[in-house]
């Protein structure tokens, strides 16, 4: 299968994951709207490019970890987005998800994107350590003190530190 069509396929099927059983019906259809159409998924694109030229010895666990980093991303612009921070109407051509599903719902649409990427990640049975360890690098490139979390918190500082910045916000994820 080719690359993309290999991401895309992870990316939907992560999603049904979080639209599965008795969810919330506009929530779920919130997550799919965050994260269709793509952009160029170069965040997952890198890293299959990567686990393919290291032999992609575990490919569902390859498959996994694209479809988590970009919905970690497509997290992040979500929040983004918002009235509280870059207060965006239109994210790649179409309305932001605040602005199609409401403030709330585009606040726990976010949320839900970056518990389910943990939750993909976490479903490589094949090999949990390996699974484990990408899953702490997840974490660390989110949150804090050095991941896209810290980015953003790096715009209510009164001085920012430009180089911490542009590595949290904008390089962490890569």
């Amino acid at each position: 299968m080719p690359m993309k069509k290999r991401i895309e396929a992870a990316i939907s099927a992560a999603i049904r994951v979080g639209q599965a059983g008795s969810a919330p019906g506009q929530l779920a259809r919130a997550l799919n709207y965050a994260v269709t159409p793509g952009g160029a998924r170069i965040r997952p694109t890198i890293l299959m490019s990567v686990a393919m030229a290291c032999g992609d010895d575990q490919p569902i666990l390859s498959d996994r970890a694209a479809a988590a980093l970009e919905l970690i991303h497509c997290a992040s612009l979500v929040h983004d987005d918002m009235p509280c921070f870059d207060n965006a109407d239109v994210r790649r051509g179409k309305p932001s998800v605040h602005k199609a599903f409401s403030e709330p719902l585009a606040v726990l649409a976010g949320d839900s994107l970056i518990v389910l990427a943990f939750d993909i990640l976490s479903r490589a049975d094949a090999d949990p350590a390996r699974a484990l360890a990408l899953s702490r690098i997840l974490a660390r490139r989110t949150g804090m003190p050095n991941g896209i979390c810290a980015g953003q918190g790096w715009d209510s500082e009164a001085q920012v530190d430009l180089s911490a910045y542009h590595r949290a916000k904008t390089g962490a994820l890569f």
